[in-house]
């Protein structure tokens, strides 16, 4: 029988994040990508008010799968060579690493 995959090494997804993302997020296939952010926790909000402009934060959602998915961003830095390439390019812009 064919061998199911369940790690994508060279894009920083490993076994431990395919299960984390498996058992803690069920609700993958039913939601749209942008329910999915929201749920996890990493979609921006404002905290706008009329002129003002506020800053944009992320808050709430799933932090188990919100840790799994920035150590599988942090590795993907490291070995994947279109992902630290785009990565590099946002530091010598001066971006803040973790807001990446």
């Amino acid at each position: 029988m064919g061998e199911k995959r369940q790690s994508v090494p060279e894009c920083g997804i490993g076994p431990i994040l395919s299960i984390t993302m498996v058992a803690e997020l069920p609700e993958l296939g039913n939601l749209n990508r942008k329910q999915i952010v929201a749920l996890v926790g990493i979609a921006p909000f404002n905290r706008d008010s009329g002129d003002m402009r506020g800053k944009r934060s992320i808050w709430g959602g799933r932090a188990t799968v919100r840790a799994a998915l920035y150590m599988g961003t942090l590795v993907a830095t490291r070995f994947n060579a279109v992902i630290r390439r785009f990565y590099q390019r946002l530091i010598a812009a001066s971006k803040i690493k973790k807001r990446l």
